[in-house]
């Protein structure tokens, strides 16, 4: 289902008003256009993790302090 423009330029910038972040006109729509882009998919990957087949997976992304060397994470 596609979204009127205007639609998510306004809640765009609810979102930018709930997070203090002040937002001229051009960059309100360029974040928009990126929300508009990137939340349908965000939403399905979202649906399709909350299943019970996938709800044991664990990310596998290890935050490391930036001074350990590699050597030290492993």
């Amino acid at each position: 289902m596609k979204k009127d423009p205007a639609t998510g330029a306004a809640e765009a910038a609810m979102l930018a008003a709930h997070a203090a972040l002040p937002l001229t006109a051009d960059r309100l729509a360029a974040v928009a256009a990126i929300l508009a882009a990137w939340l349908p998919d965000a939403d399905a990957l979202s649906r399709k993790m909350s299943a019970p087949a996938y709800q044991a997976l664990m990310p596998i992304t290890v935050f490391a302090h930036a001074h350990e060397s590699a050597e030290d994470a492993t």
